[in-house]
């Protein structure tokens, strides 16, 4: 397999280095603790809105949280995508953050009445 400019073996032990196969030291997959807390602020968004739709009977209501769910949804896609971009990336990766908590702070504060 070729994975990040090198040749592994198919089990991934080994790797070639250009005259032999040496034993591999590829990194393993490991998830930030910036993914963890972007999830966390995602799942208690929608737990909130959930717990909120529950407990109310407006119609408004529902279509403010399902908005904001879709909001979030292609925010996190774009935040994602954007992580490819370079500096371009990372200033849109910034702004999405922004966003998201901008959304966040606004429901809160503002909650839909019933």
């Amino acid at each position: 397999m070729f994975d990040a400019g090198t040749w592994y073996s198919q089990d991934g032990k080994f790797q070639w280095d250009g005259s032999a196969w040496i034993s591999s030291s590829k990194p393993r997959e490991t998830v930030s603790p910036a993914h963890i807390g972007f999830a966390v602020v995602f799942v208690a968004v929608i737990g909130y809105a959930v717990y909120t739709m529950v407990s109310t009977d407006s119609a408004f209501a529902l279509g403010v949280y399902f908005g904001a769910i879709a909001f979030f949804g292609v925010l996190l896609i774009v935040f994602f995508v954007a992580g490819r971009w370079g500096w371009f990336g990372a200033v849109v990766r910034v702004l999405s953050v922004g966003l998201a908590l901008l959304k966040i702070v606004t429901l809160i504060a503002h909650p839909p009445s019933a």
